[in-house]
């Protein structure tokens, strides 16, 4: 577990409290602090941080992971007594706040979701299991970049329909569901935001599996698609397979009738 608080008083109260549930505790201070334990080798099952406006580490953590360990995203649960206005948009049901007065809370949500976690790695696989390889929309209006990450999808497991424009990837959608969808920010004949501003109106349990592919438009691409993956053109391919297989395995998850959130 890592532990994120500002306030060192309370940091020490919470690492007590798990440590005395049986949790392995690491702890972080800052937003850099936290961003270090997570990109270091030691496994992190479950984050527990403040989110709230007197405390904004914790929002700042989570905003970060969605872009670097997006298999985290639900593994979250936040101290708060109220919540920030972007909150509900940004984790979309898939973490708890509880309020930081309700010790007894907090630990059962962080023991269900690390429940959470273990019932899905006990999943086949769901890009290596040949028996239903996820279905993946591609859209990009660079010919040459659409055919090379088409390839580069089917060959990790994919099954792909790629098309060069916005507006077809909604013709598309429009007639099939796909497991995940990536989507250029910028083409010409149709948006990546205009895909997702229609999949939302449209099919909104389809906003949670896009990806978006940036040309270098990241931070003010990213204040329109809260919450979403926003991924560079030509760099770090294993991170958005890492990024699409999280996406897949969360989608067959929920199919299973795996919940989200904690049991009552």
């Amino acid at each position: 577990m890592l532990v994120i608080h500002d306030d060192g008083d309370v940091l020490d109260l919470l690492t007590r409290l798990f440590e005395a549930k049986g949790f392995e505790v690491v702890t972080a201070v800052t937003t850099f602090r936290a961003q270090a334990q997570l990109e270091s080798e030691r496994a992190v099952h479950v984050v527990v941080a403040p989110w709230d406006d007197a405390h904004a580490v914790g929002g700042e953590v989570y905003r970060w992971s969605l872009q670097h360990r997006f298999d985290l995203r639900a593994q979250f649960v936040f101290l708060a007594t109220e919540v920030t206005g972007d909150f509900d948009e940004l984790v979309a049901g898939r973490c708890l706040a509880v309020p930081a007065q309700r010790p007894g809370e907090v630990v059962r949500v962080a023991v269900a979701a690390v429940a959470r976690w273990s019932a899905a790695q006990q999943l086949p696989d769901p890009v290596t299991d040949h028996g239903s390889r996820p279905s993946l929309l591609i859209a990009e209006d660079d010919p040459v970049l659409l055919h090379v990450m088409a390839r580069l999808l089917e060959d990790s497991g994919y099954r792909v329909i790629q098309v060069d424009s916005g507006h077809r990837a909604i013709d598309q959608l429009n007639d099939s569901a796909f497991d995940v969808i990536v989507a250029d920010w910028q083409m010409d004949a149709g948006s990546g935001f205009d895909v997702y501003t229609w999949i939302k109106n449209e099919k909104p349990w389809l906003a949670d599996r896009v990806v978006f592919l940036s040309g270098g438009e990241r931070d003010d691409a990213q204040t329109s698609v809260k919450g979403r993956p926003m991924v560079r053109k030509g760099q770090d391919s294993d991170h958005l397979l890492r990024v699409l297989r999280e996406i897949v395995r969360q989608v067959r998850a929920e199919a299973s009738g795996m919940s989200f959130l904690p049991p009552s």
